[in-house]
This record gives structure tokens, sequence and C-alpha cells, in this order.
């Protein structure tokens, strides 16, 4: 039999099981669409999928448990996408049980510390690409109007920064920004604090003083554990809100550009690299410090 039929009937018959991989991999001579089969099998059980809000609070209540109080979520917004704009970093950390603002989680609405409404509003926090503009924007308010129990950061790295180190390195040192300035705001105890980005990368906090602990004589610097968590903004609640936030935060500064350049549309597609972004930077030329120079799509207009 030939590999694509041994590997397509296989799936047919046992499933979809890692065993089932296991099985195709080793014992079938694959052929490319055999492959192909595999792999788009694979990647559409990695695709991730809208958590409830059960899922969403499961591992801050974990860490709670092991005593890390102080979780923090961090989340970027205009990242590899984007040809044009800032890197935004938003983290957030909740100071408060989640039985104060959620009503899934309290018992009474006499427990709670926001509105009936707000609580309502801030039990549909998911991934910032799986709500509304209007949603994104409400729970963006509710946060920042409560600052007793979300306490906020927002880290930006300007296009020009991004052109002079690189995309990646801007956005981690957005993130430790973020996350230090958090902690050292609200005095957290280092011992009981965990932070969980979102991505494969956690960024290197502190990186100043690391350098002056290499003196001998220093005294060890330690800090707090840093996770990265593929898919944060889908699977942890803080890191959900950490999305919305540094999203809304940077439609703010994209909607500022685009006051300042009417032309270019920036409201409309954020400094992404849509085929209408792309038509009006071929017409009228890349803007120094908004259009990221260093960007394949910008240099060949």
């Amino acid at each position: 039999m030939a590999g694509a039929s041994k590997a397509v009937l296989f799936l047919v018959i046992f499933g979809t099981s890692a065993s089932c991989d296991a099985f195709i991999e080793t014992s079938c001579r694959l052929t490319s669409a055999a492959r192909v089969c595999l792999f788009a099998r694979k990647a559409a059980q990695q695709k991730k999928k809208k958590q409830s809000l059960d899922s969403l609070l499961e591992l801050e209540n974990d860490l709670h448990k092991r005593g890390y109080r102080h979780v923090i979520g961090s989340d970027d917004s205009g990242g590899a996408g984007c040809i044009a704009g800032p890197v935004v970093v938003a983290s957030c950390c909740i100071r408060k049980p989640f039985s104060s603002f959620l009503t899934k989680a309290s018992s009474s609405a006499e427990d709670l510390i926001v509105s009936q409404s707000e609580a309502e509003v801030l039990a549909l926090v998911n991934d910032c690409k799986e709500l509304t503009s209007e949603t994104r924007r409400t729970v963006h308010e509710i946060a920042m109007g409560n600052p007793e129990v979300f306490a906020t950061t927002v880290a930006v790295r300007s296009a020009r920064a991004i052109d002079e180190m690189n995309l990646n390195r801007a956005t981690q040192e957005a993130f430790a920004e973020s996350i230090e300035t958090l902690v050292e705001m609200h005095s957290l105890p280092q011992g009981e604090t965990y932070a969980i980005v979102d991505g494969k990368i956690s960024p290197k906090l502190y990186a100043a003083r690391r350098i002056q602990s290499d003196d001998p004589n220093a005294e060890q610097f330690t800090t707090f554990p840093v996770r990265p968590y593929v898919n944060g903004d889908g699977n942890v609640y803080c890191v959900a809100l950490a999305s919305i936030i540094a999203r809304v935060e940077r439609e703010r500064l994209m909607f500022e550009l685009a006051v300042e350049h009417p032309e270019y549309g920036f409201a409309d597609h954020n400094g992404y690299g849509r085929k209408d972004h792309l038509e009006v930077l071929h017409r009228l030329g890349a803007v120094d410090g908004v259009h990221r120079m260093s960007f394949k799509q910008v240099k060949s207009r």
C-alpha cells in the first residue's frame, strides 16, 4: 500500500491520538502527500480554542495555592504583523479575589466591589482577538477605573527603537520594563510574585542589575519566576486581560497617528501590512519615525 494511503487509512480507522502519530511517522514510508496530511491534522489539533472562564482562572488559582499571591500577566500588541507604529506591552496583576469582581466566582452579588454590569463584562475576558472592539474598550475602561483591583502598567517601544534594536529585542525590553515597573510601583514581594508572559520567550528582568551582580564581591542577584506561555492570552485570565489592555492602548496611539497622517489610514489598519496600507505606502512613501524602515515590506517601497 502506498505511504499516503496507509497513513490516511490508519487515521480513519484508529483516530487521532499521539500514539497514532508515532505509528504513522515511524511505520510508514510517507510520501509528500501523507506528510502534508499529517502536518495539517497536527496543526488543527493545536489550534487555539476559546477557553471557559473556569479554565482561564485555573492556573492563577493553582499559583495562589502555591504561595504566589501576586500573579502578573503580560502580553504585547503590534508585533511582527505590523509595519508601522510602536509595539505596546501591558502587564496586569489582580490584587483582589476573583469573587470580588467576577459573578461566576462570586457566591453573592453582595461580595462584588464592582457593579453587577461590570462584573458581567469582566466575565467575558478572553484573548483580545476573540472579543469585539466595543467589548475590549469596555474591559479596558473597567480595568483602568478600578486600580485597587487591577494593577496595570504599559510600556512602549517606538518604530524607530524597533529599527535600531530589532523587533524581538524591543519587545523583550518592553516586557521587562512593564513587569518591573508594576512590581516596583506596588512593592510586590519577590517571593510571592510570579509572572506569565505570552509567547515562547521570557524577558530577562533587571538586566542592568544583573551586570552589576557579575562582580564576585556583589550580593547574589535573584528575582521572581517569569514563565513564557504560548497562547497564554487564550488560556490565562490575567494574560488575556493584559492582551486587551495592550491592544486598546496601541489602537489609541495609532488613532493619534491617523490624525497626524490622515492619508495613511492608520486608524483602519493599525499599522498592519494589509493590502490597502501597502498601496498607500507605495503611492506616498514611508513616514519617518512611524513606519518600521528595517522591515522588508517598507524597504521595498
